[in-house]
């Protein structure tokens, strides 16, 4: 199902948004519960590997959160970031090279005004989202943020290097929270999500993934959820999204590597000379 954009659409949707804001010190207390949750929840030890073996490593970016953080997994090659640059990888035959920007508690504005590596990049993915529900961010200022974020990128990774946005997931179903404010923060996730979609749309070189669908067997064990199981999924929906936005570049750099490619070259050098 398209997803609808509660900013242009009726009067029930703007009274929800009113709702929202008057509900920010209940939205506060969840962030307080999920800062909670994040200090005594486990994520990867030792030193991040960046990098995957192979022949002209495509180069990418990460921004984000617990994605990329590795929220509930003790492995750095679990978390969302890494099996989604392995998938890439092998899609595409090559090797990968990666740079994470991350925080478990990382909002688009922040995201937006932080110091990028500098590194040029085949594609950026960013998975933010999570802390900016908590915090009621407004659809107004969370599309300011990425419009920005993405100048950012560009500026950063080079001018031309595609963004695939990753939608927010549905936290107000992983844990059990009280249905008043299940409702109001699958509301705003609803909100952020298609605002998201619509900056992805208006952009050239954009693209946005919706989180894959979660309720199936194997996802929880002992009715706790499997992160492991969670951030592989979510890498498995993100790669092909990453892996086709990086497709035209890469072609790019075979023609121009090609034998008739080099001879072409040569001939009008020749030519200019002559």
């Amino acid at each position: 199902m398209p997803l609808k954009d509660p900013s242009t659409t009726s009067a029930r949707h703007r009274l929800l948004a009113a709702v929202v804001r008057a509900a920010k010190p209940l939205f506060r207390l969840h962030l307080a519960l999920y800062e909670h949750e994040l200090a005594r929840s486990p994520f990867p030890r030792g030193e991040r590997r960046t990098s995957l073996e192979g022949p002209e490593p495509v180069r990418l970016l990460f921004v984000g959160s617990i994605a990329v953080e590795g929220f509930g997994v003790l492995d750095h090659a679990l978390t969302t970031a890494s099996q989604t640059a392995r998938l890439v990888g092998s899609t595409r035959r090559r090797g990968v090279t990666w740079d994470e920007v991350s925080s478990p508690v990382l909002t688009a504005a922040t995201a937006a005004r932080a110091d990028l590596p500098g590194a040029p990049a085949d594609a950026a993915v960013v998975l933010l989202g999570i802390c900016d529900v908590l915090l009621a961010t407004s659809g107004t200022a969370w599309e300011a943020d990425l419009r920005r974020l993405v100048a950012s990128v560009r500026e950063s990774a080079g001018p031309d290097c595609p963004v695939v946005f990753a939608g927010i997931p549905p936290m107000a179903e992983f844990r059990p929270i009280p249905p008043v404010a299940g409702r109001l923060l699958t509301h705003q996730i609803g909100r952020l999500n298609a605002v998201t979609a619509r900056v992805a749309r208006t952009t050239p070189g954009a693209s946005w993934v919706p989180f894959p669908e979660w309720r199936s067997e194997g996802l929880y064990h002992q009715e706790l959820l499997s992160w492991s199981t969670m951030h592989r999924r979510w890498g498995q929906a993100i790669a092909p999204a990453v892996a086709g936005a990086i497709a035209p570049a890469l072609k790019a750099a075979r023609r121009a590597q090609s034998p008739e490619s080099r001879t072409l070259s040569v001939r009008v050098g020749l030519n200019a000379k002559a």
